[in-house]
């Protein structure tokens, strides 16, 4: 009889400990009604990656909340809505599998889809970790963590080759002004 008591309390703790562990390691979902509370989503979905990642990987957090607000118009795009995109990349290869741009069907390109919001942003993660397009932006990143600052006005300007809009810096300007007025 003890032994059938013991594996019982056995069976259980197992199943808590995987409970637990699912619940601890699961992504983050994403829950918003307003431009706080997406920034909040994002931040969440940050601090799930950044666990796992090298500190020289992370990407300024300030700069990838404003590029997220941007992007995505505060999670309220509709490829964030319909894809999960919260970056707004786009893929050149497989087209059949991203969303069309609205009013241009023949693009040559599509806007990529995602299985979650935070599978987009560990995916932009990993562009500006690796593209070549982007190695001014590391560069700076190094830079700044070797003198110890953290300015993130200056990663605007590096981040041009970003978006075909020739504005894209002075956009992010705003949009990091608008997500400081939130208090973030």
């Amino acid at each position: 009889m003890n032994f059938k008591l013991y594996l019982i309390f056995i069976s259980v703790l197992i199943v808590w400990v995987f409970l637990i562990l699912y619940i601890a390691f699961q992504k983050p979902a994403f829950g918003y009604s307003n431009n706080k509370e997406f920034i909040q989503s994002v931040n969440r979905c940050a601090d799930y990656l950044e666990r796992r990642m090298k500190k020289e990987d992370k990407i300024p957090r300030k700069l990838l909340l404003t590029q997220a607000a941007l992007e995505s118009n505060y999670g309220r795009s509709r490829y964030a809505i319909e894809g999960n995109n919260l970056m707004g990349i786009y893929q050149f290869k497989n087209l059949h599998t991203g969303m069309t741009p609205m009013g241009n069907p023949n693009a040559t390109f599509r806007v990529a889809k995602f299985k979650s919001k935070c599978h987009s942003i560990e995916y932009y993660i990993n562009l500006l970790n690796t593209r070549d397009s982007y190695k001014s932006f590391r560069n700076e990143r190094l830079l700044q963590s070797k003198i110890h600052i953290n300015d993130v006005n200056r990663y605007f300007h590096l981040l041009y080759n970003y978006s075909t809009n020739p504005e894209y810096p002075q956009l992010l300007i705003r949009t990091y002004k608008e997500i400081k007025e939130l208090g973030f």
